[in-house]
């Protein structure tokens, strides 16, 4: 009997330790939420719009740098940060995430009313590409295409439709622009490449939510649900546990997926940019312009050498191509996202992005006729 109730007292103890650990852990990250201030991003009409020589200097304003870093400094994802659906006239659907309104029409585009008739007098960009140009957890206000927008009608007649959807891959963008250049007629076509793009339709965005599931954690699904959605010390150990086996290799990332088969994706991607850059120069159109995006820059790293292919891929289209070279090694290493648990760019990564088209752009001679 005394064995007996010897291995109960210390199941009792090991118990009792872990119930103190974790309830521990919850104070912490209470007080911590409670305490810690996350400074709003500035309006974006509110930031000085970069002076009209445009110099090869990219500065970001600090106040967006200091508001981007403090939702970085949060370890627990706060209620208001939360998925929310909601209702929004004209849109298919809508919801908040991460505090900023996403809407959807039909296609999935971040519009709730119908695309503004083309005009003689305005030159117009149609801008292409997946949940990186569509916005993701980030205000509309503060998508490159939005600063575009403010920033060059300030000295040319122009305007920027924005008909990025999330998960879309290079052979989907395709589509978008057979489809949209006879509808829209745009004088120009950007493609902002994100690197997932060489991944076939339908990978993504569910694609990688699957892999999530590789090693899963330790606990009965139904208690790490209740866990995740009653208190922050679930998502929070969740979230240190799913990073772990990423660094380990022992859950797939996008970079894992993209070079399983890299070989394969590249000829299809670059069929697919060929293909774009043809349908545009049919259209009577110049060449489409294209830029990498990428919001954790690594020089030198798997990101990079897959953005320098599609890179060599796109000029091997005839596409005009702003490269990243300078881009990789000034912000080698920088995080760039939104939050720890919304990957996608913050507006810092889309101020700059903004910053390297609009140089391109200022240049071309097409625009010139269009000045103010």
């Amino acid at each position: 009997m005394s064995r007996t109730m010897s291995i109960a007292a210390n199941w009792l103890l090991v118990a009792a330790s872990v119930i103190f650990f974790l309830l521990a852990v919850e104070t912490f990250l209470r007080l911590y939420a409670a305490v810690h201030t996350v400074l709003p991003p500035p309006p974006a009409v509110a930031v000085p719009v970069p002076s009209s020589k445009f110099s090869e200097e990219i500065v970001v304003p600090p106040e967006v740098i200091a508001a981007a870093k403090s939702r970085m400094d949060i370890i627990s994802l706060p209620k208001v940060w939360e998925h929310r659906p909601t209702q929004v006239s004209g849109a298919a659907r809508a919801e908040i995430w991460q505090g900023a309104l996403e809407v959807y029409n039909q296609e999935g585009m971040r519009w709730t009313t119908p695309f503004p008739p083309k005009r003689d007098d305005v030159y117009r960009v149609m801008v292409v590409g997946d949940s990186f140009t569509y916005g993701q957890g980030l205000a509309e206000e503060w998508r490159f295409s939005n600063l575009l927008s403010q920033w060059m009608n300030r000295d040319f007649r122009i305007e920027f439709l924005n008909l990025g959807v999330q998960g879309l891959n290079s052979g989907d963008i395709l589509d978008v622009i057979i489809k949209y250049l006879p509808i829209l007629k745009p004088n120009l076509v950007l493609y902002a490449v994100c690197l997932n793009d060489f991944l076939p339709s339908g990978r993504q965005p569910g694609y990688f939510e699957s892999l999530r599931y590789t090693y899963p954690f330790p606990l009965p699904k139904s208690w790490k649900n209740f866990l995740q959605r009653h208190t922050r010390t679930g998502a929070f150990l969740t979230e240190i546990y799913d990073g772990a086996l990423r660094r380990l290799h022992l859950r797939m990332d996008m970079f894992d997926a993209i070079l399983m088969d890299f070989e394969g994706y590249q000829k299809r991607f670059a069929r697919d940019v060929a293909d774009m850059n043809r349908s545009v120069r049919l259209a009577g159109l110049p060449p489409l312009v294209a830029m990498v995006v990428d919001q954790l820059p690594i020089y030198g790293g798997r990101d990079y050498q897959v953005a320098k292919t599609a890179e060599m891929l796109l000029a091997n289209a005839g596409a005009d191509v702003i490269g990243t070279e300078n881009f990789y090694r000034r912000y080698n290493g920088q995080t760039m996202i939104i939050s720890w648990w919304e990957w996608h760019p913050n507006e810092v990564a889309n101020y700059i992005w903004a910053r390297m088209i609009a140089l391109l752009l200022r240049k071309r001679e097409d625009l010139a006729a269009f000045r103010r």
